[in-house]
This record gives C-alpha cells, structure tokens and sequence, in this order.
C-alpha cells in the first residue's frame, strides 16, 4: 500500500489548553474536597444515628445506607465532571470558531484582492499569523505590480527600441 499524504487540520493552542486544564484540576480537586467532606458529614450522622442503638431491625440496614450516601456523593460528581467537560467543550468551540471565523473574514476580503488592513482580530492563533503574513507580502506584491504597470505605456509603441522596454518591464513583472 503505498504511502499517502494527508493532510491534518492541528488546532492547538497551548495558552488556552493550560488555562482549561488548570481550571479542570482546580475544580476537580475542589469537587472531590466537596464531595469528601459531604460523604464525611453523612457517614457521620448515619454512624450517630446508629450507634447507641440496642436494637436493631432489618429496616436500617447499615451498608444500604452508606453505599446510598457513596452513590449520592459519586452522582454529584458524575454531574460535576460532566458540566465541566460541557462547558470546557464550549469555550473550545467558541474559541475555534473565533479563530475561523477571523480567517474567512480574511480570506473573503482577500478573495476580492482587498489587502488593506482589516479591523482587529480579538482571537491570537498562528493561522491567522500566517494569513496575517501571507496578506502582507501579497499586499507589497501588488504595490510592486502597480508601480511596474505605471510605467507601462497607455498603448503600445511602434517603434523597436520603445517595445524592448515595454518588455523588459514586463519581464520584471514577471519574476517579482
């Protein structure tokens, strides 16, 4: 099978990956502190409550109880994570589409050869450097094209000596 190259759209952005992750062990170390500290106010009473018993009956069946304190605690986690994974998911999307949507704005104004400077860009990521970049050595490339086409004349010459000049500026044009 023979080798194919393909071609992989990477969207990294170490700032706001570090920024996520950090927010990610900070809630998740306070959500397990929270849940720790609530599974241990429940163990607690149930161990209270149950204690000084003298007689006990089938309806308070002691690991029932605690695993349904476990599961209640695991649950709110569970729910935790998920919102933080929810929201973690959302602020990447807004920040991807941020960032491509700056890059079709563009890429539209360059479509129409409107190198000018555009408005800001709120979004920091090296595609839009590199379109940033590429916009600007196009822009210089164009100037360099109207100033060699300034010189040209309105309609050609007749003369020789005048159409070996017209063509040296075109073979100018050419390698710039």
């Amino acid at each position: 099978m023979s080798q194919q190259k393909r071609r992989r759209i990477h969207l990294i952005d170490h700032a706001l990956q570090k920024s996520l992750l950090a927010a990610l062990v900070i809630m998740e170390t306070s959500a397990v502190v929270i849940a720790l500290w609530t599974l241990y106010k429940a163990l607690v009473e149930i161990v209270d409550e149950n204690m000084y018993r003298i007689h006990f009956s089938d309806n308070h069946n002691m690991l029932a109880l605690l695993m349904s304190e476990g599961m209640h605690v695991l649950g709110g986690l569970l729910l935790v994570n998920l919102l933080a994974l929810i929201i973690a998911d959302r602020i990447w999307a807004f920040y991807v589409y941020g960032v491509l949507r700056n890059l079709g704005r563009l890429m539209a104004a360059s479509s129409q050869l409107n190198f000018s400077k555009q408005g800001p860009i709120s979004f920091n990521h090296a595609v839009l450097e590199q379109a940033l970049s590429w916009r600007e050595s196009e822009s210089s490339h164009l100037a360099r094209m109207r100033a060699h086409i300034r010189h040209l004349p309105a309609q050609l010459p007749i003369s020789g000596h005048d159409r070996d000049s017209i063509a040296a500026t075109l073979a100018k044009m050419h390698d710039d």
